[in-house]
C-alpha cells in the first residue's frame, strides 16, 4: 500500500499525540508515561487533498535487551522499509539524547525519506531551542507542538509533497472478530497464528497489548477483520492510566463486533472474569466462538473442558468451543470454521409469514395466560439480523416473563435452524 506516512520515535516524545492530531480523533493512548505503544496502530488521513496511511509505531530504543521492546524494534524496522515518509520524532523538553543519536544513524539509511519533527514546542523559547537538533544531521526540521497544533500544518505540507495523487483504502471489509479474554491466555498468539505472521507483539507478561488492532485477513474467500484487544480485568483491579483507557478501547471492541472470540486457559479452567465476559457477550446480542487455548497444558480431555465450559458459561449455549494450542499452531483454523457457521446463523433472514407459523405454533405447544385470559399473537416478523431480531405484537406483553422468554426463545432457534447465534426478541403491545 502506497502513500504510508509512518511516525518513528524513541518513547515518552509524543508520537502518539501526534498520530491522534493528523488525524482528528484519540485513537491511539497516550499517556505520560514511556513505551504506551507496542504495536503499530494505522489510521487513514488527508491534507491538502491528499490521502494517506498515517502510522503510529512504538518507542524505539535501539541497544534493549528487552524481549519486549525488541518486538516493538522489529515492528518498527519493516514499517519503516514500507514507508513514502518517516516522520522522526524529538522532544525539545529534553535536548538531544544519546537514544535520538542512535534512532538518527538508524534511519540515516533511509534520510531522503526523513522529516524531523522537534515536538513539545509550545512557545517562541521552545521554537529557538529546537535548532540544537540539527546536530542529528538531517536538513528538514520542523517544530511543532502535538498537543496545542503549532506547526503541524506546515509539518503535513511538506510531507503531503512526497506522496502520489492518488486514492487509499483502509476500511476493513469483512467478519469483524474480536478476540477478547482476561491478559495473558493467549489473544494476540492466536491472531498470528492464524495470520503466520507476528503481527502483533507477543510476551509472557500480562498486559503487552494495549491498543486494539485490526487485521484484514480473508480465509477459503471469506473476508475477517480479526480484532487483537487488551486483557480485561475486573473493574476493582483496574488502575485509571493506560490499562483503563486499554480496557475501554477492548469493550468497544466487543461492542462494535460481529463475533467474540471469548479466549480461556485451558490450564485454568473457566474463571469469574470470563462469565463476566461471557455475560456481556450475551447481553450484547454478540456471535461468539468460545476458545479454550493452552491445550497442551490442560489436564482435562476436550471432552471434560467442553462439559466444564458447558456448565459455567450455560448462558452462551449457542456459542460453539474450539480447542487450540496457539505456539503449535493447532487448531486455529478451527476458529473460523466456527465463526463462518456463527455468522451464517448471525445473518439469517426469514419471511414474515414463515416467522409467524413458527411463533404462533410454538404458543400453542406451551401457552400463556394472563390474569386468567389467553395470551393472543396478533402477529410476528423479523426485524433484522446480528442478531436475528423477532417481534411479537400480543394483547399482553407485560405475560411475558424472563423464563418463558427463554423457553420461547430456544424453540424459534430450533425451529428457525439458528443454531450458532443468539435471537433477539421483542414483545410490543398493539398500538
Amino acid at each position: 500500500m502506497s502513500n504510508r506516512v509512518v511516525i518513528i520515535g524513541r518513547p515518552n516524545v509524543g508520537k502518539s499525540s501526534l498520530f491522534n492530531r493528523i488525524i482528528g480523533r484519540r485513537k491511539a493512548i497516550v499517556e505520560n508515561i514511556p513505551g504506551v505503544t507496542r504495536d503499530t496502530i494505522e489510521a487513514k488521513a488527508e491534507w491538502s487533498g491528499k490521502e494517506f496511511i498515517l502510522v503510529d509505531t512504538g518507542g524505539l530504543v535501539p541497544d534493549s535487551h528487552d524481549d519486549i521492546l525488541l518486538k516493538v524494534r522489529e515492528t518498527i524496522e519493516r514499517e519503516v522499509s514500507r514507508a513514502d515518509v518517516i516522520l522522526f520524532v524529538v522532544s525539545v523538553k529534553d535536548g538531544v539524547t544519546p537514544l535520538d543519536t542512535e534512532i538518527a544513524k538508524l534511519l540515516y539509511p533511509y534520510k531522503d525519506k526523513v522529516i524531523l519533527v522537534v515536538n513539545k514546542v509550545d512557545t517562541n523559547k521552545d521554537e529557538k531551542a529546537s535548532v540544537e537538533f540539527y546536530q542529528l544531521g538531517y536538513e528538514l526540521l520542523f517544530p511543532v507542538s502535538s498537543v496545542h497544533g503549532r506547526g503541524v500544518g506546515e509539518l503535513l505540507d511538506e510531507a503531503v509533497k512526497r506522496l502520489k495523487e492518488e486514492k487509499v483504502e483502509l476500511v476493513y471489509e469483512g467478519i469483524r472478530l474480536t478476540f477478547a479474554g482476561k491478559p495473558n491466555v493467549g489473544k494476540s498468539s492466536l491472531l498470528n497464528a492464524l495470520l503466520k505472521e507476528e503481527r502483533v507483539i507477543v510476551s509472557p507478561v500480562a498486559g503487552t497489548t494495549r491498543d486494539t488492532v485490526e487485521v484484514p485477513f480473508e480465509w477459503n474467500g471469506m473476508k475477517f477483520v480479526l480484532i487483537d484487544t487488551a486483557g480485561i480485568r475486573r473493574p476493582s483491579k483496574v488502575d485509571y492510566g493506560v490499562e483503563f483507557f486499554s480496557v475501554g478501547r477492548s469493550l468497544k471492541a466487543i461492542e462494535h463486533s460481529d463475533i467474540v472470540c471469548l479466549i480461556i486457559d485451558a490450564s485454568e479452567g473457566v474463571t469469574r472474569q470470563e462469565k463476566r465476559l461471557g455475560g456481556l457477550i450475551e447481553r450484547k446480542y454478540k456471535g461468539c466462538v468460545i476458545v479454550a487455548n493452552k491445550m497442551d497444558l490442560c489436564p482435562l480431555s476436550e471432552g471434560e473442558l467442553q462439559d466444564l465450559v458447558r456448565k459455567e458459561l450455560f448462558f452462551l449455549d449457542y456459542a460453539p468451543v474450539v480447542f487450540t494450542v496457539a505456539t503449535e499452531g493447532k487448531g486455529v483454523e478451527d476458529i473460523l470454521e466456527k465463526a463462518s457457521l456463527v455468522y451464517r446463523d448471525y445473518t439469517k433472514q426469514h419471511r414474515t409469514s414463515f416467522v409467524n407459523r413458527v411463533v404462533q405454533g410454538t404458543l400453542k405447544e406451551k401457552p400463556l395466560h394472563h390474569r386468567g385470559k389467553s395470551v393472543k399473537v396478533y402477529y410476528a416478523f423479523q426485524e433484522g439480523v446480528k442478531p436475528p431480531t423477532v417481534v411479537i405484537i400480543t394483547n399482553y406483553p407485560e405475560a411475558w416473563k424472563e423464563s418463558y422468554r427463554k423457553f420461547f426463545v430456544k424453540r424459534l432457534r430450533e425451529k428457525l435452524g439458528i443454531e450458532f447465534s443468539p435471537v433477539k426478541l421483542v414483545i410490543k403491545g398493539r398500538d
